[in-house]
């Protein structure tokens, strides 16, 4: 049997890690917090830019923007989402598995995430782009990186269409592996505009895409100067809207994550507290045995003596 000194050992490395797992609980709990409030303002900010170029389209409706047209030539490409870092349970997992189910339908893959990177690497996948080393909270000149790319490809013919799959947040406990057309981007009407990140057209049962975008014309007020232009304010606009958009997908990303690894910690740290409790019962119990067999010992040599 061991020896009550292996278990008192063994009982403090699991106490170590067990104050480790607690600081990564609570680090990934403030970051819950801090990203749903930056998803909040993100979501308000692009409504504000929806207004804007619904004010817009009362003048240039044209759809001749190649972020709105569609290829006939290039690659249909698949952007994966996932992070530098585990303990995040199966979320990486699940993402990949998605993937393999649906990946006869794309002939190049952009990854983002050096966990990603390691899945797809072992199911040799045809990775074309990797993006990697991005802070845990994701600032917008490393997002115009990803974005920048994707944009050039696509208006260079190199994709003819993108398409996104992350984990989407559904609450701190589930997260969903979803994919969701990107590129080319879509207009449709006012009801099926995602406004707060809720989709209305899902609300009212119609099929759309999340990516769509309302720009109806309404007889009503327009801006009334327009510098250098309207087509070049109108693109601008567009543009930034579609980096919001994609900035969203990536805070969202990053919640999962996060809520993902909150969870897990906090399995982590019962199972290290149900683990400490055993060691402990087995080290009181051994210590009892040996220090019993030590007085035994010492009783019969004082007889014999």
């Amino acid at each position: 049997m061991k020896s009550y000194l292996i278990y008192k050992n063994q009982i403090q490395g699991i106490k170590d890690v067990s104050e480790t797992v607690k600081a990564a609980e609570k680090i990934a709990a403030s970051s819950v917090h801090f990203l749903k409030q930056r998803v909040t303002n993100l979501n308000i900010y692009a409504v504000e830019v929806e207004k804007m170029l619904a004010r817009l389209s009362v003048f240039y409706q044209k759809k001749d923007h190649p972020f709105l047209q569609k290829k006939h030539t290039g690659k249909k490409t698949l952007v994966i989402l996932t992070g530098n870092k585990g303990l995040t349970g199966g979320l990486w997992h699940n993402i990949i598995n998605a993937f393999l189910e649906n990946a006869k339908q794309y002939q190049s893959i952009i990854v983002v995430g050096a966990k990603g990177e390691h899945y797809l690497k072992e199911e040799n996948a045809a990775i074309i782009k990797l993006f990697v080393n991005f802070s845990d909270v994701s600032e917008k000149e490393e997002i115009r990186h990803i974005t920048s790319y994707i944009f050039n490809g696509f208006e260079e013919g190199m994709f003819s269409q993108v398409d996104i799959l992350y984990p989407q947040f559904v609450s701190l406990a589930e997260q969903t592996a979803s994919f969701i057309p990107f590129l080319p981007f879509e207009f449709i009407s006012l009801e099926a505009t995602n406004y707060g990140g809720r989709n209305v057209a899902e609300d009212k049962g119609y099929k759309q895409s999340p990516t769509d975008l309302k720009l109806t014309k309404k007889s009503g007020e327009g801006l009334p100067i327009f510098e250098p232009s309207k087509r070049k304010v109108f693109d601008r606009l567009l543009q930034k809207y579609i980096e919001i958009f994609f900035y969203k997908i990536i805070m969202e990303t990053k919640l999962s994550e996060f809520s993902a690894r909150t969870v897990a910690m906090e399995h982590a740290t019962a199972k290290t507290g149900e683990l400490i409790q055993k060691l402990a019962l087995n080290y009181a119990k051994e210590r009892r045995r040996v220090v019993t067999q030590r007085q035994l010992e010492s009783f019969a040599a004082h007889k014999i003596i």
